[in-house]
Formats: structure tokens, sequence, C-alpha cells
């Protein structure tokens, strides 16, 4: 039918018709207009098609072309809106960007930035502004500088402290303020007064415009520009000329005073060298004499002469003491000792004393106490030999009491309270810091009636205070007085160092004293005789050399001050020039701070000062032999 017609069978109808249709391809009459129809539809079907998929083909590419031309816009936006957010970055490093961060957020940060910039330039000004007011009421002075050191912007308080107008200082280097002389302008930044470009502080005598000199304390900082280059400085400037003025003051008064302190050790010097060097004839006169056979009469004669001379010792030793107190010469030692033996001794030596007034006197020593404790026991005993000496010179009736009680009692460590107590005549309430001063007693009636020179209690003080303690007083007139201190002491188990029997013999030992002093020649050679030595005396030091230079000699007691040669040349030219080994021991009537020191350097072996204890001269002279010979046979 359709063949006929000259139409062609839609494929999907044809393969319809084959499939369902009998004896096709031919059709029944009755169908054809029917299947004709749907022949016609499927065509249409397929136009229809095709123009819808032409149209929608043209719209793909219409399409991908405006979304490849929306991906380059926002592509150049990212970029855009990237660069921004460096920029705020970069601007306003305290905001966080983020990734969704976009131009709305962008502008308010930026507006808000802004704000605040503007919000913190006006804060600034006021800032300044009231940084000024404060520098114009501290009467400081402040001025700007360029790289060069030229005064870019000047402070009136600044130019009014040299005298001069601001607009006169403009343009200025630091050389035109310079104090006298006027330096080249390239070490004006080297020397003195400079417009530093980083931060210093330092002072420097300026010049005013009337030629006035005057100094002023600097501090200069460096400043930069928004992009961190150095533009130059700031110094702030401060007067301290009557500062420095009053230092000079002190200078001055510190050299008068240790001009004067040099005066006072001097004068103590002296004072004891020529003290000395009869009290040692009297006291070396006394040890012999005692040693011979006397009376009754002469044994009394002798007991006065060493009670004078034992006086006359503590005058010495004390004037001594506060010298080498206030030099600093004194160290404490670190040894055992025995509390309780210190006061079983002073209890019979001051105890009887102390009777001998009427008076009673009794110690106390806590149970917990140790016995055995680490530190100076001579001078622990003279603090309570001075202590318990006053209170028995100004107490007529009553009693002397020793305290000793526990204060704190650690595994190493105890704290004790020392006191003595009296009933003595008091000391007035006005009066009782005068007590430790030098030379001072309560008043003047005090030393003309009971004596003394008013240095125990100074010595005693400052011998506490380095133990680390503080000596205080507490007193009622004409009731007592009680003196105190707290001290810490170290545990010890050592026993006490018993004191060895003196059984002086030199016999065969040689001994040559060089000694200007004729009683002193006289006081050594008996005293070393009496022991059994070989004794040579020589008059100074080109004796000696000429003597040793011939003879040999154990020992050697060589004074320090004599004529032609003193004692610190002639053992260093026996040290140095004759290579002499001979132990030296220095005898001398000085005693100043240092001494000691320069002699054991010049090569002596051994120093003592007159008057000095027998036994300790004799136990010197036999360690320096004993020690000589044991180096000999080594």
């Amino acid at each position: 039918m359709f063949r006929e017609q000259n139409k062609k069978m839609h494929r999907l109808l044809e393969r319809q018709l084959r499939k369902w249709l009998p004896g096709y391809p031919e059709i029944p009459s009755e169908m054809r207009d029917l299947f004709c129809a749907i022949n016609e539809s499927y065509f249409h079907h397929d136009n229809d098609r095709l123009m819808v998929e032409n149209a929608m083909r043209e719209s793909s590419d219409e399409l991908t072309v405006k979304k490849g031309q929306i991906n380059q816009l926002l592509d150049d936006q990212t970029i855009v809106i990237n660069s921004l957010k460096e920029a705020v970055v970069r601007l306003v490093p305290e905001t966080e960007i983020g990734v969704e961060t976009d131009l709305l957020c962008i502008a308010d940060i930026l507006q808000e930035s802004i704000t605040r910039r503007e919000v913190a330039e006006s804060m600034k000004e006021q800032t300044d502004q009231r940084l000024l007011d404060i520098i114009d009421n501290l009467n400081l002075g402040m001025v700007e500088y360029d790289v060069e050191g030229r005064l870019t912007d000047v402070q009136n308080n600044f130019a009014s402290m040299f005298g001069y107008d601001v607009a006169e200082l403009e343009g200025k280097t630091a050389n035109f303020f310079q104090a006298g002389e006027k330096r080249p302008a390239e070490k004006a930044c080297l020397e003195g007064f400079h417009f530093s470009i980083s931060k210093e502080v330092y002072e420097a005598p300026l010049r005013k415009k009337n030629g006035e000199t005057f100094w002023l304390f600097c501090t200069t900082t460096p400043v930069y520009d928004l992009n961190g280059q150095l533009t130059g400085g700031v110094m702030v400037v401060f007067d301290i000329t009557s500062q420095k003025k009053l230092e000079s003051q002190l200078r001055h008064a510190r050299r008068d005073a240790e001009a004067a302190l040099e005066v006072r050790k001097t004068i103590l010097a002296n004072v004891s060298h020529e003290l000395r060097t009869p009290v040692n004839a009297i006291v070396g006169i006394t040890s012999l004499l005692s040693g011979t056979t006397l009376n009754d009469i002469q044994k009394e004669y002798i007991q006065t002469m060493k009670f004078s001379s034992d006086g006359l010792l503590v005058l010495i030793d004390d004037l001594l003491d506060i010298s080498r107190i206030e030099s600093g010469k004194v160290e404490l030692e670190k040894i055992s000792f025995s509390l309780s033996q210190i006061l079983h001794v002073l209890s019979r030596s001051l105890g009887l004393k102390a009777e001998g007034k009427g008076l009673k006197f009794n110690y106390h020593i806590d149970e917990g106490v140790s016995e055995y404790l680490f530190g100076d026991p001579h001078r622990l005993n003279q603090v309570l030999t001075n202590l318990i000496s006053n209170a028995i010179k100004f107490t007529h009736e009553g009693e002397i009491t020793v305290k000793i009680e526990l204060r704190k009692n650690e595994s190493e460590v105890q704290r004790l309270y020392i006191g003595v107590k009296d009933t003595g005549i008091g000391i007035a309430t006005d009066r009782l810091g005068a007590v430790f001063q030098e030379f001072s007693q309560e008043d003047s009636s005090t030393t003309r009636k009971y004596g003394g020179t008013g240095l125990g209690l100074t010595i005693s003080r400052k011998i506490v205070e380095l133990m680390g303690g503080s000596l205080n007083v507490v007193s009622e007139k004409n009731v007592g007085s009680e003196f105190y201190f707290e001290v810490d002491f170290r545990k010890s188990e050592a026993p006490a160092i018993q004191k060895e029997n003196f059984n002086p013999d030199l016999a065969g030992v040689r001994v040559l004293v060089v000694e200007d002093n004729p009683v002193n020649q006289f006081l050594a050679t008996s005293l070393l005789k009496t022991w059994n030595a070989v004794v040579e005396v020589c008059a100074n030091g080109v004796q000696a050399i000429d003597m040793l230079s011939n003879v040999n000699f154990d020992v050697i007691l060589m004074d320090l001050q004599m004529p032609l040669k003193d004692g610190f040349e002639t053992t260093v030219e026996l040290r140095e020039k004759y290579h002499l080994t001979t132990p030296i021991i220095a005898l001398t009537a000085n005693a100043i701070s240092g001494e000691r020191d320069q002699c054991l350097q010049l090569g002596m072996n051994e120093y003592m000062s007159k008057p000095f204890q027998p036994e300790v001269l004799y136990r010197k002279i036999q360690e320096l032999i004993h020690k000589d010979q044991s180096e000999m046979r080594a």
C-alpha cells in the first residue's frame, strides 16, 4: 500500500507490522488509513526531535561560551579579592582573613581600620601633648634631630636650659653645646655630648649661652618612618648640676674623712709603738723576776707590776682592735671550744674580783646547750670579759649574773642568748646609745670616777657583729643593766684543746736577735738564755747580714724598725741575694693593719707583736726549728 503511494514505511512501524500483522507486507484495506496516519506521526515525531536536538545543541554551545566567560570573570574576581586580602593583612595585621571573606567583608574591615586609625591618631596627638606637658612639668628638655645630628624640632624647656630661644637652636649640632673649647664636628659625636641615633644614656658637661657650665643627664633613642627607615633620633635631658655639686662635695668629704682616718691610724700605730716598747720590757722583766727566788714583799711588788702591765696591755690591745676591726683585718677563728670551760675560767678570775667587792657572781647554762661548739673562743672570751668587767666596775652591791639560754636548737646549729646582768648604777635612757660609741662613757664623771677608755663596749659590739649578732642593752638608772646578744654556733663533737705544760728548753739552739733597743736586747737575751739557747745580738740589719755570712743560726728574731737597714730590707736581702733559708720571726711594737701580711710576703716565717707572752714565742721557735729540720731531711 505504502509502496504504491510511494510512501516510505517508518522503520519503527514496519518493525511492529512485521511482528504483529500476519501476511505483511499486505495490509488490509480497512487499516491502511490508520497505519498511514501512524506512519506520518512517526515521521513528524522524528522531525520534531531533530529540531529539538538542533535547538539544544545550539543552546549548549552558547551556554558553554557563556560559562567560559563567567569562569574567566570569576577567576579575575578571585585574583582581585586575594590581592585585596593581602593588602588588608599588611594594613591591618591583627585582622583574621578567612577563605570565605568576600568584598563586603573586606570593605567592612577597611572601614573599621580607618576608623580605628583616626581614633588612634587623635589619641596620639593627645598623648603627644600630654607627654610634652609632663616633660614641661618635670623640667625635662626634649629635641628631635636628623641622622646627621642637626636639630629639627626643639622643645621650649630644652632651649631655656641653655638660655636660647627655640629659633636660635634649630639646625644646630652637638658641637654647638660643648663645654670649654670647641672641638671638630667629627669629634663631637665621639666625645662628651652628642646626638646619638641609637639608644644611649650618659652624662655630659655643657655650656649655656652666658658661658656658664652645667651638667645634663641625657637619654637618646632612634626614630624611624613608616617604612622602617631611620630618620634621626630623640633626646630627653635633665639638669643634674646640683647633684654633681653634691657628689663633688661628698668626694671631698670622703677624702677628708679617709685622710683623717689615716691620721688616726698613724697616731694609734705610733702610740701603740711607743707604749709597747716599754711595756714589753716591763712584761719581760716581770716574767724573768717571777722565776727567781723572791721574798714576800718582792712577790707583792711583782704582782703589782704584773697587774699594771696587764692593764696597759688591755689598753693597747683595745686601741689596736678598733683599728683592725675598722680596716676589716679581723677574721674570726673556727675551732672547737667548750662554753662551760670559758665561763668556769672567767668565774675563777673575774669571780674573785667580784667577791673582793662583796658581790655575788654566778652563771647559768641551759641544759640543752651543746658541750662543744664551733667558733672563736678567744673573741667570745674577750666580749664576756669586757661585759663582766664593766658589770663589776659599776656595781657596788648585789650580784653579777651570766645567762646562756638556748633559743633555737637545730640538727647542726644552736642559737644562744648570752646576757650579763648586774645590779649596778644603771644607765640613763637618753644615754643608752652613747655607751657603744668609741672613747665614750655615760658622762665625763663616769670616766673620772671609774676610769677606763670607753673602748670595751665599742669593740665588743663590733666583735658580736662579726659573729652575726647584735649587742644590745636594757638598763634602768640606779637599778641595773643587762647587756645581751644572740649568736648562732655550729655544734662540735671534738673535745676542747687542752693547754700543754710550759717547760721551755732550747738547749743547743742558736738564736740571732736583731734589735736596736738595748732594753729589748737585754730582755730577749735573758729570756732565751733561761731556755738554754745560745744567743747573739745585732743592733741593725747591716750587722746582721755581716754576721750571717760567717755564722749559722737556727732561728732569727728580727725587729722591723732599726737604723741603717730595717727588718724589711734585711729580710729581702737575705732571701733574694744570699738565699738564706733560716727561719725569721718578725718582732714589732707597731702591730698595724696589714703589717703581718707584708712580713710574710717578704719572706719572714712568723710575726709577733710586742709585748708577747714568753710561751707563745717559745712555741713558735720550736715549730719553726722542727719544720726546718724536717724539710732538710726531706
